[in-house]
């Protein structure tokens, strides 16, 4: 997984967007990244509409617009590299704001998207749709969502596993976004047939011995996953990682055990990659984005043709 060098944070110049930005610039700080890049997309017919209000050229209210948001951005670009010692950069676009922050971010390219989430939705003031969702389905780079202000680096960080590859991508994101934390890892098992073994009436006691075995199962593969990814810790980092195996569906565990560990972040492995799958982001996903009240991390696959 490339190292992180630059970072895009999504802005509508609000409190909400603003913790976003903050929280970016502190990572850039920590990560010694190259830079951050504030964006903000305003509505596509915007400029022809203010053009019409004030009876000028729809080029030239779009110039307008541009100045003014461009000053506003400015202002949070200086204190940002005033209080983090880093360097900013400003852009502003025009258009649907999910496919305007994807298309700046293959630009630059970035390695991290960051925006700011309020409730259940991205704060904005006018744009359109759940952006945050759309984002984490459409996004072929990790996605940082922050709900919180910034108070301190990440020091609780929970990560469900599948032992999937999308899992180890988002262990090492967990890695790269928080070297001082402490890394939880939580694995929901479930019984495949438990359901078929107790229609037909299988004894109580075998169904248990099942359970019992899938658990084992679960709790090895869980440490040879974890053993795995030691190469990926940075030399240097002692960090035991804490871990967890329960019985359950993935989204109802999850959203327990972040109930009662608090995390500051949570980093989930997204699945999928095909037209249909991004059209529905799987159901651990949205359910840890919609009803979590700490930060989340989403983590893709890479592009076929793109770097490992």
């Amino acid at each position: 997984m490339p190292n992180i060098t630059k970072i895009l944070a999504a802005t509508d110049l609000s409190d909400y967007s603003f913790h976003a930005a903050t929280r970016a610039a502190a990572l850039c700080a920590d990560l010694n990244c190259d830079a951050v890049e504030l964006l903000t997309v305003k509505e596509a017919g915007l400029p022809e509409a203010l053009g019409l209000v004030l009876k000028t050229p729809p080029a030239a209210a779009e110039s307008m617009l541009v100045e003014r948001t461009l000053r506003e951005l400015r202002l949070i670009s200086g204190q940002l590299q005033d209080n983090y010692g880093i360097r900013c950069t400003d852009t502003v676009r025009f258009g649907q704001p999910e496919e305007e922050i994807i298309s700046r971010a293959n630009e630059l390219p970035a390695e991290l998207t960051v925006i700011g989430m309020h409730g259940g939705n991205f704060f904005t003031d006018f744009f359109l749709g759940n952006t945050a969702d759309k984002l984490a389905r459409l996004s072929k780079i990790p996605l940082l969502v922050v709900k919180n202000q910034l108070a301190q680096p990440y020091r609780q960080v929970l990560v469900p596993v599948d032992f999937s590859e999308n899992s180890r991508r988002a262990a090492q994101m967990a890695l790269k976004v928080a070297p001082e934390a402490q890394i939880t890892f939580l694995h929901a098992f479930d019984m495949v047939f438990e359901e078929q073994m107790r229609y037909v009436n299988v004894a109580r006691d075998a169904i248990h011995e099942y359970h019992i075995k899938a658990e084992e199962d679960a709790r090895r593969d869980l440490n040879q996953f974890i053993a795995e990814l030691q190469p990926e810790k940075n030399e240097g980092d002692k960090r035991l990682f804490s871990r967890h195996v329960v019985f359950g569906h993935p989204g109802h565990v999850v959203h327990d055990h972040a109930k009662v560990m608090k995390p500051d972040l949570i980093v989930l492995g997204k699945h999928g990659g095909s037209r249909f799958e991004e059209l529905l982001l799987g159901s651990v996903s949205r359910q840890v984005i919609g009803q979590s009240s700490c930060d989340v991390l989403i983590v893709p696959l890479p592009n076929r043709a793109g770097q490992d």
